[in-house]
């Protein structure tokens, strides 16, 4: 070895050495950008499970709100009913009711029935109106 390329390679090993630190760390400040990303991922993540959480929690106690409600009221119409014996008044009411549309059908029915035979009927008329009127003519020659 040469005194004088002892400096030169002394040199070219400082920048080999450089390069391989720049090498690192542009690896490393990439890698840490990666993990910032994911975790900013994971805490956005981890949010919306906390808040989907407590709105099927929400949910849960609304529903055995209204089942509780539900059944009260349940309960409530059965005792109403006992106590006044309405079922059996209510039953005849509804048949009645069923009873009146059924009528309120069958009179329409007819009435239309009717209207129709009377247009018929006044038909027929102007016809024997006509057919007397050409008689009266034919007599009449």
């Amino acid at each position: 070895m040469n005194p004088r390329s002892l400096p030169m390679l002394n040199a070219i090993g400082c920048l080999i050495l450089a390069a391989v630190v720049f090498t690192q760390w542009n690896k490393e400040s990439r890698a840490e950008d990666t993990m910032t990303q994911l975790r900013v991922e994971v805490a956005a993540a981890k949010q919306l499970a906390d808040s989907e959480t407590k709105r099927a929690a929400d949910l849960e106690r609304d529903i055995a709100v209204l089942k509780q409600s539900f059944e009260a009221t349940r309960l409530a119409a059965v005792a109403a009913q006992k106590s006044t014996g309405t079922s059996g008044i209510q039953g005849q009411l509804d048949e009645a009711r069923g009873q009146i549309e059924t009528w309120k059908t069958s009179i329409a029915t007819r009435d239309a029935r009717i209207q129709d035979l009377e247009s018929d009927l006044t038909a027929t008329r102007r016809r024997l109106d006509e057919a007397i009127v050409k008689l009266k003519q034919a007599g009449a020659r």
